[in-house]
């Protein structure tokens, strides 16, 4: 069953008449009034909706920034000198001792210059 919807539009409100405006270029369209209104409150509602997802993603935005702000600050005061090894030992060579004798072995004298 059809609710009666019933109210009054005032040609000195602006915001009104632009309203009147409106519907009156939609009938001019070969709409009807019930059309007109009808899809002005269902685009009104989705409107709604997007600026609400619209909101909620800013807030996402704002969010992560935060943590990425927060992370820089860390970063800002941590001592950049690398730590140092905690076993108290003397780094190991680089090269095997056997590859290093092997080498000596293989190697040949290199040119001599005269003093």
């Amino acid at each position: 069953m059809s609710e009666v919807i019933s109210f009054r539009l005032d040609r000195n409100n602006p915001r009104e008449a632009q309203a009147l405006g409106v519907l009156k270029k939609g009938q001019e369209a070969g709409y009807s009034l019930r059309h007109v209104l009808t899809e002005a409150l269902l685009a009104l509602e989705a409107s709604a909706e997007e600026e609400q997802a619209v909101a909620q993603a800013l807030l996402e935005v704002a969010g992560r920034l935060e943590q990425i702000q927060s992370a820089l600050e860390q970063l800002r005061y941590m001592n950049p000198v690398p730590a140092k090894p905690q076993n108290n030992r003397p780094e190991q060579a680089v090269l095997a001792e056997s590859f290093v004798l092997s080498v000596k072995s293989a190697a040949k004298p290199g040119l001599v210059l005269d003093r």
